[in-house]
């Protein structure tokens, strides 16, 4: 009898490593999925810039001053074409990253990576939900002449940016407070 429960004795300790690996295992491709979307919001940070550069050149302080807004969009249609194609290369690499999350969710990780990623996943959506607005809004306002609507739009615009940035801010602070509360679990490169 005492032969017996010495071979299940170690049968469980070697189950108990297996397992134990694997999680580990798991942990390393899920911080090696968060890391390869890491690289991808850094190429994303890049367009950022500059999409926002150009986003303050067409809509800042000299648009108040336009006496002809038809003329002012058609002297500027490249600009705002490039834009439109900056913004929608943000939302396609926010899709990106959002799917290297949602992958590394997907793995046996513990419940607080998976706390992480879901919150990273949240953020991403929500930010893509600003760059669609952006898109739809350059859209619309590219479409009207009549200046109170472009002025309504505008407004809109700031407050539904407004919301949807604070939203992704508390997120992703959430998010790097999880993740700085668990280094033994969550190991990215930032």
């Amino acid at each position: 009898m005492f032969k017996k429960n010495k071979t299940w004795l170690v049968l469980m300790v070697l189950i108990g490593l297996s397992l134990a690996g694997d999680i580990n295992a798991q942990i390393v491709k899920a911080n090696k999925l968060v890391d390869e979307g890491n690289v991808i919001n850094d190429k994303n940070r890049e367009l950022i810039g500059k999409s926002r550069d150009l986003h303050v050149e067409l809509f800042g302080d000299i648009l108040a001053k336009v006496e002809d807004i038809k003329a002012y969009k058609e002297k500027n249609k490249s600009k705002f074409d490039e834009l439109i194609n900056l913004f929608g290369q943000v939302e396609r690499l926010n899709a990106e990253i959002t799917d290297k999350y949602e992958q590394a969710s997907k793995l046996k990780v513990p419940e607080k990576y998976k706390e992480y990623v879901g919150i990273k996943i949240q953020e991403f959506k929500k930010r893509n939900v600003g760059y669609k607005l952006l898109i739809s809004f350059i859209k619309e306002f590219l479409q009207t002449n009549d200046v109170d609507k472009i002025n309504k739009l505008m407004v809109d615009l700031d407050k539904q940016a407004t919301d949807i940035g604070k939203e992704a801010a508390k997120l992703s602070e959430k998010a790097g407070q999880i993740a700085k509360d668990n280094p033994q679990v969550i190991k990215i490169k930032n």
